[in-house]
């Protein structure tokens, strides 16, 4: 009994010496990493939060080694326990902590949906399209023309009879498009690739036609809750060529393709927040800036749906592809990152850290790097500037040249102002740029619906006519009280709708 009782005692005494060594140890590689750290102090760290690190170090490693030579064993082992169980307790909340952390990253979307118990999906669009072709059904991505300045297509596709710029989708195809809400917008395209009910296509039969991007619910909403669908609510034949993230060059590019061929009495020009900055991407193709320089040039696509097709198809086979390789290695590689990440974080107590404020960031230093960042922004804010003023003259020639077109059959064309979700957010309210492209509609003598005092100034509430209140599309009520405002201003100036 007294050998057992010897030996846990001698046991217990190496785990004692182990550990106070372990605790030397420990410091000395943290003693020498602050000094790496210090020959490469970063930009915003405190000099003084690693000299008190390397301080409590030094005490640490001194009162380990007197105790590892004065120290009774009882103390030591008593101690030993003590520190063990301290660092349990410690890294088992980090741990905790940091697993905490990783629960908080979901969408902002996701958690305004379960806010308001609606159903959240968490599949990404690869997935969709997948589960689809499993059940036997053609569907394909939505598909925007301004992608093509992105992924190489900077001047369309050739095709079998030359040159083409598709302004829409493939046609009457089932259509993924984005998950706005937690559910996504599944539907079947019109005969040219757009976002409308089947069989509105007739010359002279069209009351009114939108242009625009997904300002005006284009693969946002469903198709029936859209503003071209809304504005058929109340009597009216409507088709939207909208596209998503369209600026206004590719607008006018549609109201040439498209609207020159069905001559509606009225055009809606949608217009929101950014359509002018993202004009100058627009710029950069020379075939689109055809549409801008010769009066009489036209892709007549119309007329090439089928080639249309051909070529997307082609397009969204090879995209798509590389999508979903590139979609495998990022996610290997970002979830090894995460992981890594996640061992660096918990071994370097960052979470405990940071929640007591015990971080190498001094009170100046933050202000410091909060000065720096607000120089940033305003470096960016000059350029989005400097582009905004050499866009805005070849904006003011697409909106005359738009009008000049749809007068040419005696159409009436509307530039309707679409404020933005930030226009009512607090850090954007006293925004001055909000009219500048109101100012440039009325230059040109082009009628303007501001949806901004008709529909929003008015309103108790503006945020909730974006669906989740947030930085999105308009919801179904938003899009009926513009439709509204639309019918009273056409009928006032003597419209009567051909229903």
């Amino acid at each position: 009994m007294k050998n057992k009782h010897k030996e846990y005692l001698h046991t217990f005494i190496k785990f004692a010496n182990a550990m106070f060594r372990l605790g030397i140890l420990i410091s000395i590689i943290i003693i020498s990493y602050v000094l790496y750290k210090l020959y490469n102090l970063p930009q915003f760290a405190s000099l003084v939060f690693y000299l008190i690190l390397i301080l409590s170090c030094v005490i640490f490693i001194l009162f380990l080694g007197f105790g590892l030579k004065k120290f009774s064993e009882s103390l030591k082992v008593n101690l030993s326990i003590l520190f063990f169980i301290i660092c349990i307790i410690i890294y088992g909340l980090e741990i905790y902590l940091e697993n905490l952390n990783k629960e908080k990253i979901p969408m902002q979307n996701r958690i305004r949906a379960e806010k308001m118990n609606l159903p959240y999906d968490e599949r990404g669009k690869l997935e969709v399209l997948k589960d689809f072709k499993d059940s036997g059904i053609d569907a394909f991505p939505n598909i925007s023309p301004s992608g093509f300045i992105g992924f190489n297509y900077i001047n369309g596709f050739t095709s079998k009879k030359g040159k083409i710029y598709p302004l829409g989708s493939i046609s009457n195809s089932e259509t993924v498009y984005s998950n706005p809400d937690g559910k996504y917008v599944i539907g079947e395209t019109d005969k040219y690739g757009f976002n409308n009910p089947k069989g509105k296509y007739k010359e002279n039969k069209v009351d009114i036609m939108i242009t625009g991007n997904q300002n005006v619910g284009y693969g946002e909403v469903k198709i029936d809750e859209t503003l071209s669908s809304a504005l058929d609510k109340i009597n009216f034949t409507t088709i939207s060529i909208a596209s998503a993230d369209s600026a206004p060059l590719i607008q006018l590019a549609s109201i040439k393709e498209y609207a020159e061929s069905l001559k509606p009495k009225i055009l809606l020009w949608a217009y929101s927040l950014n359509d002018i900055n993202n004009l100058s991407e627009e710029l950069k193709s020379p075939l689109l800036r055809k549409y801008l320089n010769d009066n009489n040039f036209s892709q007549k696509l119309i007329l090439r749906q089928e080639e249309i097709n051909e070529v997307l198809l082609k397009y969204i086979q090879n995209e798509w592809k590389n999508e979903r390789e590139n979609n495998k290695k990022n996610l290997e590689s970002a979830s090894k990152k995460l992981i890594y990440t996640s061992l660096i974080r918990i071994m370097k107590l960052y979470n405990l850290r940071k929640s007591i404020n015990l971080t190498p960031q001094t009170h100046a230093i933050k202000q410091k790097q909060l000065i720096l960042e607000k120089n940033d922004r305003q470096k960016r804010k000059d350029l989005r500037e400097k582009i905004y003023i050499k866009s805005k003259s070849n904006f003011k020639k697409i909106l005359k040249k738009s009008k000049e077109t749809i007068s040419n059959w005696d159409g009436k064309m509307y530039f309707l102002y679409l404020p933005s979700f930030e226009r009512y957010s607090i850090t954007n309210k006293k925004n001055p740029n909000f009219n500048l492209e109101i100012s440039t509609a009325n230059d040109l003598d082009i009628p303007v619906i501001d949806i901004h005092k008709e529909v929003f100034a008015l309103h108790p509430n503006p945020l909730s006519l974006f669906l989740l209140e947030r930085p999105s599309h308009y919801s179904p009520e938003g899009y009926r009280l513009i439709a509204e405002v639309i019918k009273k201003r056409i009928k006032l100036d003597g419209y009567i709708s051909i229903k």
